[in-house]
């Protein structure tokens, strides 16, 4: 899977995921990719470096709490897994 920030023609940025580069052109291609903001389908790429997920695990924190966000711990409010 490969991830990219997407900028609609009314400025929103968002992140979408894509099984490949291919697939996101043919999405493009067939105006399939909408703005969560606004719902306009007049989207492109923006000059990222494209993000992949190559099926690692987020890192677990320290108190083994599920899921916190953003690499805080949401238990001891320190940084973890960076």
């Amino acid at each position: 899977m490969i991830v990219f920030t997407l900028r609609c023609a009314e400025g929103h940025t968002f992140d979408e995921w894509f099984p490949s580069s291919d697939a996101y052109a043919e999405r493009a291609e067939a105006g399939d990719i909408a703005c969560p903001h606004c719902g306009t389908r007049h989207v492109e790429k923006t000059l990222t470096a494209p993000r992949l997920n190559a099926g690692a695990m987020a890192p677990t924190p320290p108190c083994g709490a599920p899921a916190c966000g953003a690499g805080v711990c949401q238990v001891t409010g320190e940084p973890f897994g960076r």
